[in-house]
Parts: C-alpha cells; sequence; structure tokens
C-alpha cells in the first residue's frame, strides 16, 4: 500500500540504476569512433567521464578533445547500434525486480535517455510493466540532469508534491537534479561513483535488497 510508505512515490532512474547499460552505452560510443575515426578510446574511461550526462554534451566533448567530425547522423547511427547491443547483452542490475515489488507503487521512471531508448531497455529486461505509462524522458521536456525539470515533471504527472518523492539515482547529475528539485535521494553507488554532495538529502546504497528497509518497507 501507498499509505504505508513514508514517501508517497518512488522515481527511478533508468541507466546504472535499473539496468546495466552504462559500460554498454560506452563501447557503443567507442566503437563507432574507433570504426569511423581509427581513434581508440578506453570504454571504462567514458564512461565514468560522461555518467549520467547527456548525450550531445559527450559528443561534442569527444569531437572537440580528438579533433574529429562525428557527423550529422552519429546520434541516429549510435541509437540503432546501442538499441541492437541491448536486445543482445542488457541485463537488470541485480536485486532491481525484488526491490520494486516490495516497494509497491506509486513508482515511475524519470531518465536522461531518449524514450526510444528507455521503450527499448524496459522491454528488452522485462521491467516495462512495472512502470506502464509512467516513464518519462529528458527529451520530452527538453531538459537534462542536473536541471531539476525532469523530476518535478514526473512528480506533477504522478499528482504527488515534490518533497513526497524518492529518488533513485546512480550518478552525481541525478542527485544534484534531485537536490534542486527538493526531494530525497536514495544513491545506488555499488562502485563509489557518487560524489560529496553535503546539500543533498542522500542516502547511499550499494545492493537493492537494502532499499525496500530504507524507504521504510523491509
Amino acid at each position: 500500500m501507498a499509505d504505508a510508505l513514508p514517501f508517497a512515490a518512488v522515481i527511478y532512474d533508468c541507466d546504472g540504476t535499473l539496468v546495466d547499460s552504462e559500460l554498454l552505452n560506452a563501447r557503443c560510443m567507442v566503437d563507432m569512433i574507433t570504426a569511423d575515426h581509427g581513434i581508440h578510446l578506453d570504454a571504462v574511461a567514458v564512461e565514468a567521464e560522461f555518467r549520467g550526462g547527456k548525450f550531445a554534451d559527450m559528443c561534442d566533448t569527444l569531437s572537440a578533445r580528438h579533433g574529429i567530425d562525428l557527423g550529422a547522423d552519429f546520434a541516429t547511427r549510435y541509437r540503432a547500434h546501442s538499441s541492437a547491443v541491448f536486445e543482445r547483452e542488457l541485463q537488470v542490475i541485480p536485486g532491481v525486480r525484488a526491490a520494486i515489488e516490495a516497494i509497491g507503487e506509486p513508482r515511475c521512471v524519470a531518465s536522461s535517455g531518449p524514450p526510444g531508448k528507455l521503450a527499448t531497455a524496459l522491454r528488452a529486461t522485462g521491467l516495462a510493466d512495472y512502470f506502464g505509462d509512467l516513464v518519462f524522458s529528458a527529451y520530452d521536456i527538453e531538459s537534462w540532469k542536473p536541471e531539476p525539470d525532469l523530476f518535478l515533471h514526473a512528480a506533477k504527472a504522478m499528482g504527488v508534491a515534490p518533497a513526497q518523492c524518492a529518488v533513485i539515482e546512480d550518478s552525481d547529475p541525478g542527485v544534484e537534479a534531485a537536490r534542486r528539485a527538493g526531494m530525497r535521494v536514495f544513491g545506488y553507488d555499488r562502485r563509489r561513483t557518487i560524489g560529496d554532495h553535503p546539500d543533498a538529502a542522500l542516502v547511499r546504497f550499494t545492493d537493492f535488497a537494502e532499499l525496500p528497509r530504507l524507504l521504510g518497507r523491509g
């Protein structure tokens, strides 16, 4: 029951939070730059630098750094490549299904990824039915984390005050977006990649088995 929660709604990030996609994303980027330009980048380093950020910013940074033009069709080709990789390889973060079921509703997804990518990720991992139409993309509102707009948009769509929302995140931009939205954030930090956020209402965890208890359901 939702009224048993100390929060009225739970907002989940997707990449790196629900699904183990961050390194796959970086690998797809590296593969394409290597194929197009013969430049060999470290996918682990790319993932670490751009985790949780805007795709266009990553493209602009890498283009400027390496003196290359990715081309007007790069994003389209990247999306097609990453979608095929997701279909073959994408996995749910361990413990996510059990945690979602234990925590209950209302819940939604709010991600910086484009709608098509989100749909593929949730469908390929069998998570789509948990969220239905409550999947919100930064591309729909043209505002990306760390801006708070996406989380505020999600809260409004669910009819819940921001202060009554818990955000589940794995990146610094996501934590900062939740802080700016006035929401408490639970940081999935299994790799210790979330930095210091002294002004955020941040609770870190490393195993989704912990999350129901942290949210008052365990």
